[in-house]
C-alpha cells in the first residue's frame, strides 16, 4: 500500500476542519497506519476493531483480545507454505496471509484456513480481502470500531462519512448507515455497495477536497449533505 503526500495533507486539513472528527479505520495495526500516513497521526481503529486510539497523542487502547493460538499459528504457516502464499503477517491478535493466487488456488487456500480454524480455534474466522486472507476473531469487525467511536465525543451525534474500497469495508458501511451516515465505495471491487459510488482514487481526493473546503467555510450537516448529493448526481 502506498499513501501519497496529497492524501496525507488532506487528512491533516480535514482533521483540523472537523475539530478532530476524523478517524482511520483499518485491518492494519495502528502502528502500521502511523508509518503509512506519517506525519499525520489521528484517531484510529486498527486490527478490525481490536485496537482503538481515541486521542492522537496517546497509544492505542487494546480491548481484551486473545493472541492467535499457537497451534493455529503453526497450522497457518504450514498451509500458507503449501499453497504458495507470499507472506504470513503476524499482527499479534490476527494473522494476514498475503497471496497473488488465481481464484481457484485462492479458494483452496481459504478453505484450508477455514478448516484449520474450525479444528483448532472455532471462535476464529477467515475474511477475504484484496490479495489477502485475514484470520481473526469472529467478533472483530470494522463495524465494532465505528460503533465505539460514534458513542463518544467528538463523533457522538455527528453524521459520519466513510470511504472504502474492499470487501473488508462492507461491515463498516453497515455501521455507518445505522448511524445515519453516508458510505462511499471506491473502485470496481465493491461497486454499488455504498450510498455513493466513485470510480477512482482521484475522485476520492476530489470529494475530500470539497468536504474540506465546505468544513473550512463553516458548513453544517445540511451543506455537507448537499456536497454529497451533488457528487451523486454529477
Amino acid at each position: 500500500m502506498c499513501v501519497g503526500p496529497t492524501l496525507v495533507e488532506l487528512l491533516g486539513d480535514l482533521h483540523r476542519a472537523s475539530h478532530g472528527s476524523l478517524a482511520l479505520v483499518s485491518g492494519r495495526s495502528i502502528d502500521s497506519l502511523d508509518r503509512l500516513f506519517s506525519p499525520f497521526r489521528g484517531v484510529a481503529v486498527g486490527l478490525h476493531g481490536l485496537e482503538v486510539r481515541r486521542d492522537p497523542d496517546e497509544p492505542p487502547g487494546r480491548p481484551p483480545a486473545d493472541p492467535v493460538p499457537a497451534p493455529l499459528r503453526e497450522a497457518i504457516e504450514g498451509i500458507a507454505a503449501r499453497h504458495g502464499a507470499t507472506l504470513v503477517e503476524d499482527k499479534g491478535a490476527a494473522i494476514a496471509v498475503h497471496h497473488r493466487l488465481p481464484a481457484p488456488a485462492m479458494q483452496a487456500l481459504r478453505q484450508a484456513l477455514r478448516e484449520a480454524c474450525e479444528r483448532l480455534a472455532p471462535r476464529w474466522t477467515v475474511m477475504r480481502g484484496r490479495r489477502v486472507l485475514e484470520v481473526k476473531p469472529g467478533d472483530a469487525t470494522k463495524a465494532l470500531g465505528v460503533d465505539t467511536l460514534m458513542a463518544e465525543a467528538p463523533f457522538l451525534g455527528s453524521m459520519p462519512i466513510a470511504f472504502g474500497d474492499d470487501v473488508t469495508d462492507l461491515d463498516m458501511f453497515e455501521a455507518i448507515r445505522r448511524h445515519a451516515g453516508t458510505s462511499v465505495s471506491v473502485g470496481l471491487r465493491i461497486a454499488g455497495s455504498g450510498d455513493l459510488q466513485l470510480d477512482t482514487p482521484d475522485e476520492s481526493l476530489a470529494l475530500l477536497r470539497e468536504l474540506r473546503d465546505a468544513l473550512e467555510a463553516g458548513a453544517d450537516s445540511l451543506r455537507i449533505g448537499e456536497v454529497l448529493r451533488a457528487r451523486t448526481h454529477a
